[in-house]
């Protein structure tokens, strides 16, 4: 039932992104085709919230348009696109902002997986790639602040000088939007 009402709701999506004003098809033998997440487990995944299709391209560093399913399971999510069929654990995922903030719960789940991947109980280099790369794709200073308000309820998390560098690249990125908001 739920898979139903999802795939309608891609079908929706995808009227609407490939339609003009007046709801003609701008270029019917190419409709854009967005990938479909679907959730396969009885209870939700503490962690699942932080699933997006963004983060996934960014985590097997492909396009957004080249994934073409993300199943969600009861203990790891499934991410088929060109060229990658995985497994991925929930652990795997960085926050994002526009979700409730992780808790305590949250930071032992990811600690406890980073220990058991790498004997380390600190966030992995991709988090810091990740959120580099979202303080250069924030469109305004609030969005920047937004980004830099969510790592900061974490930020035990991560190496001493992994966040220096991400405190560099914020206030870097802070200035160059003030600047140009300026002019």
């Amino acid at each position: 039932m739920i898979n139903q009402y999802l795939e309608l709701k891609q079908e929706q999506r995808e009227i609407q992104a490939n339609s003009d004003r007046d709801g003609q098809f701008e270029n019917p033998q190419q409709i854009l085709k967005t990938p479909i997440i679907s959730h396969k487990f009885k209870q939700a995944p503490i962690l699942l919230r932080f699933v997006t299709v963004e983060t996934v391209a960014f985590l097997f560093n492909i396009e957004v348009e080249q994934i073409h399913r993300i199943e969600c399971w009861q203990h790891v999510v499934y991410v088929h696109a060109e060229g990658i069929s995985r497994f991925v654990s929930y652990a795997d995922f960085p926050p994002v902002i526009g979700k409730q903030k992780p808790d305590e719960k949250e930071f032992k789940r990811w600690r406890k997986r980073w220990y058991d991947k790498s004997k380390r109980k600190i966030a992995p280099e991709s988090w810091v790639k990740f959120y580099t790369k979202k303080f250069t794709q924030a469109k305004s200073i609030y969005k920047l602040r937004e980004w830099g308000e969510l790592i900061a309820v974490f930020k035990s998390l991560f190496e001493s000088i992994d966040l220096e560098r991400l405190r560099e690249d914020y206030r870097y990125q802070k200035f160059l939007k003030l600047k140009f908001a300026c002019n």
